[in-house]
């Protein structure tokens, strides 16, 4: 059985049994089971059951008229359950599917039982799945074009960002926020970036404060010529057609990485932008991972592998067709992942199944395609139609006529016809209609150098590190914290006045998590303890002047003084190889917080009473086990020579109170607190200038 997910429930779970099941709900499952459902009409015992994630289908072609405004986003979808009225329509997603015992669960929901199916003849048509892990940054900042979310979501954010730019009074800061990049050049690639180029031609006389050469559409392609399905003629002429529109073509090269700020090339060059479109990435669907590494089917390149029929090789009753089948096309090779092709396979392959069941023959898959086409925006088309080219505006109108007719349901036609007849007539709609859907957590890609916040910008979130290292530095360009894998930062900003009073870059390639900040303000106020635990490490960020005012408000002597004239030399400490009974001897007689651990005279850790006490009650009071066996803190060393200003700033940096005194080689020579730091006396000075952090000072062995 091949298992993808489990989530366990207290109920028991509710069971169906399909003769034909289908999973997906695009063009070639739906249209399997319109074509099944033709066949097996009037036979009432048959049960035909789809499972989709979504419970309408989406005419994909129309994505980017979503995008351009051309099209509402309700008029490029149908409801499975009204082009298939006789199916039972499952939204849900397959979590487990043996087809051995042939049964499959399914996850409903937050609020939903598993759902257990069983099944006789299974149709898998789940699409491909998506995988941007190979470029950094790609999953955390692009945006998609494979559902109609998607594509709602993309303008939404295009108008947002007109929106914004119109408010900044800066040319370069609008250029860079208006600066879109779209990477791949099939299909997808190039319908979308033409639609956002029309976009923004469209709506920019709207926008007063925005400047006509500020926007730029740039169209990265790893190939040497667009579309080249089409041929060398229509690829060029489709580059001639956008390059005149005015969006940027980047021919022969990748995009190795992508930030918040900027889309990096393989060849070293950098793009700033702030919003990029992903077209490429195709990955194997995890049910056909899953099927495949368990042996269930075969796979070539993460497509199940399936005979003319449509069946899947060796296995019985069990079909495949779409983007997740290598499909043998009549005429040689495999069947490209285009609607026409999808649409034609569900049909044979849902011919073949109620044949099956009748105990007929199978018919082969014969279809060999009628042509290719692909919208450029400007009412401009480039198409291949029985071997036959066109472009410009006959073959914007042939792509226009030929998808109206695909398009399934006479409503949809009827609507998608008179919103196309009003957009040569009326604007764009520029309305910003999206909910919000944000999460309060975000994952995002900094390559060495990014900037994530300056001074002076206001606080949005609170960071954590998962990979790299991001360095907070003050006014003066001073390390205020190398934030690692398993830190934190920004949470001073955010318990303040929401400002940054710091810079923030990463040293290297860094992972990061953004908590956003009305969340983490939620979480403080409900949580003590947490607002404990950030209000004390916020106090690792000072600014350089509240540096300087404590270090003014010493005395002269404790100014010029170092660490070996004001530390405590004599210190209570413990060696290594004692026992837990002979550290709490020593805690009885003298009584501190925090003890010095040394072995051969060298400091390797403190031990908390608390630590000894809960080391006690968890391996009983008669515990003989040695001190460093117990989970030691790690010090906090600084230099005997080290000057009175320079440790206050340390101390402060690193949000301790006390620190311990070592020579060169680490062995120990006393203590020193802020205590210590101040008892010698105030006096009104004028400030003393900041100084720079070493590394000695915050390393310890």
């Amino acid at each position: 059985m091949a298992t993808f997910s489990h989530r366990p429930t207290m109920h028991e779970a509710p069971t169906r049994h399909f003769d034909i099941a289908i999973i997906g709900g695009g063009f070639a499952g739906v249209y399997c089971a319109q074509q099944v459902l033709k066949k097996l009409r009037g036979i009432k015992s048959m049960r035909v059951g789809i499972i989709a994630s979504e419970n309408h289908m989406v005419f994909q072609p129309m994505l980017p008229e979503v995008v351009g405004g051309s099209l509402s986003p309700q008029h490029v979808v149908n409801p499975i359950r009204m082009i298939c009225e006789e199916a039972d329509v499952l939204k849900a997603s397959v979590t487990s599917l043996d087809l051995e015992n042939r049964i499959m669960t399914l996850d409903g929901g937050r609020f939903t039982p598993n759902v257990t199916v069983t099944f006789d003849h299974l149709m898998l048509s789940p699409g491909a799945g998506v995988d941007l892990s190979r470029i950094p940054g790609m999953s955390e900042h692009a945006y998609l074009m494979r559902t109609v979310g998607d594509a709602m979501k993309l303008r939404a954010a295009i108008i947002s960002r007109m929106e914004e730019a119109n408010l900044i009074t800066k040319h370069q800061q609008r250029k860079e926020m208006l600066s879109f990049v779209v990477v791949g050049g099939g299909y997808s690639g190039v319908e979308t970036a033409g639609q956002i180029q029309d976009l923004i031609a469209g709506v920019l006389r709207y926008y007063d404060n925005i400047r006509a050469d500020e926007p730029s559409v740039t169209l990265v392609h790893s190939g040497e010529r667009l579309l080249s399905m089409l041929g060398p003629g229509l690829g060029d002429y489709t580059r001639r057609c956008l390059e005149k529109m005015g969006v940027n073509l980047i021919f022969n090269k990748r995009v190795r990485a992508v930030t918040a700020r900027t889309v990096q090339l393989n060849d070293g060059s950098t793009i700033i932008s702030n919003l990029v479109v992903c077209t490429v990435g195709n990955a194997p669907h995890p049910i056909l991972q899953a099927l495949g590494a368990a042996g269930a089917v075969p796979l070539e390149r993460g497509k199940v592998v399936v005979d003319p029929t449509g069946q899947v090789k060796g296995v019985e009753k069990v079909w495949a067709a779409g983007d997740c089948a290598a499909f043998p096309k009549a005429d040689g090779g495999f069947c490209p992942e285009t609607a026409q092709f999808a649409m034609r396979q569900g049909a044979i392959i849902g011919t073949n199944i109620v044949a099956c069941i009748q105990g007929k023959p199978l018919k082969p898959f014969k279809f060999t395609g009628l042509g290719e086409l692909a919208t450029i925006g400007h009412r401009k088309a480039v198409a291949m139609v029985f071997g036959l080219r066109f472009s410009g505006l006959l073959a914007w109108f042939m792509w226009r006529s030929i998808y109206l007719m695909k398009l399934p349901g006479m409503d949809r036609k009827l609507r998608v016809m008179a919103e196309w007849t009003f957009e040569m007539f009326f604007p764009r709609d520029i309305n910003l209609l999206t909910p919000s859907f944000s999460s309060p957590l975000g994952e995002m890609h900094l390559e060495k150098g990014d900037s994530l916040f300056r001074s002076g910008e206001p606080a949005q979130s609170l960071y954590a590190v998962k990979k790299g290292c991001v360095e907070i530095t003050d006014a003066n360009g001073h390390l205020v914290k190398a934030a690692v894998a398993g830190e934190h930062f920004g949470e001073r900003a955010l318990l303040g006045d929401g400002i940054w009073r710091f810079d923030a870059t990463a040293k290297e390639p860094s992972e990061l998590v953004a908590i956003d900040g009305g969340t983490f303000k939620t979480l403080v106020k409900s949580i003590g303890s947490l607002d404990s635990l950030f209000r004390a490490t916020a106090q690792q960020y000072h600014l350089p002047e509240e540096i300087q005012q404590t270090v003014a408000a010493m005395s002269e002597t404790t100014r010029l003084s170092i660490a070996a004239d004001v530390m405590t030399k004599s210190v209570t400490s413990l060696q290594a190889g004692q026992t837990v009974q002979d550290a709490i001897a020593e805690f009885q007689a003298h009584p501190h917080s925090t003890y010095p651990v040394t072995e051969d005279g060298k400091v390797i850790g403190l031990l908390r009473r608390s630590i000894a006490y809960d080391w006690l009650k968890n391996h009983g009071l008669t515990s003989q086990d040695l001190l460093k066996d117990l989970p030691l803190t790690k010090p906090f060393c600084v230099r005997s020579d080290m000057p009175v200003p320079e440790l206050v700033q340390t101390l402060m940096r690193t949000g301790v109170s006390k620190a311990i005194v070592v020579d060169p080689d680490y062995r120990l020579l006393g203590i020193v607190t802020v205590f210590d730091l101040l008892k010698g006396g105030q006096e009104s000075v004028p400030p003393v200038a900041p100084v720079i952090l070493p590394e000695l000072a915050i390393s310890p062995r």
